[in-house]
């Protein structure tokens, strides 16, 4: 049972990043794709449009997510006294959720300098 404990988590450390990006990701799209359908893209908040105010609201709280996910796995990497694979596979957790990173950085980026409904 510890076997699959530890691979169910490992495995959801290392996916974490890529989950966290597929989530913003959908949702940055969904939501423009609504305020262009729906017509509330030219709509405001707080003097910010309320499409990149959203967006980059959704952009910070992924990075945020990403960030502690990389954080965690490179921690739990330098830490262990465990075997060659595990510390590969956390390794390899700690660069996905740096790719993570910039992918959400990168979509956030284009999505922020391109006007909604454009």
């Amino acid at each position: 049972m510890t076997d699959r404990r530890s691979f169910v988590g490992s495995a959801a450390l290392m996916l974490g990043g890529l989950l966290v990006w597929a989530v913003y990701f959908l949702f940055v799209y969904v939501f423009n794709a609504l305020a262009c359908a729906r017509g509330f893209a030219g709509a405001e908040l707080l003097g910010i449009g309320l499409v990149p105010f959203t967006i980059g609201a959704a952009t910070l709280a992924a990075l945020l997510i990403v960030a502690a996910l990389g954080l965690v796995a490179a921690r739990r990497a330098r830490a262990a006294q465990a075997d060659d694979v595990a510390r590969f596979l956390r390794y390899t957790a700690a660069l996905v959720a740096l790719l993570s990173f910039v992918a959400v950085a990168w979509t956030g980026l284009s999505l922020l300098l391109i006007a909604p409904c454009a």
